[in-house]
């Protein structure tokens, strides 16, 4: 999994965020921790994308 993260590019990652963040929605009331989790990872590969863009420049 790892390494499948390294390969993506930052426009990959934003759209895995944006993908994840509206599922996430779906699930607010009935899996309130499910929830919870997939809006931190969400995040994490917000964060990841913007680092490697900046990266890159």
């Amino acid at each position: 999994m790892k390494t499948f993260l390294r390969s993506l590019s930052p426009l990959k990652l934003l759209a895995a965020f944006v993908l994840l963040s509206v599922v996430s929605y779906f699930i607010e009331k009935p899996l309130p921790s499910l929830f919870l989790g997939m809006r931190l990872t969400g995040y994490l590969l917000f964060v990841m994308a913007i680092y490697r863009y900046f990266n890159r420049k």
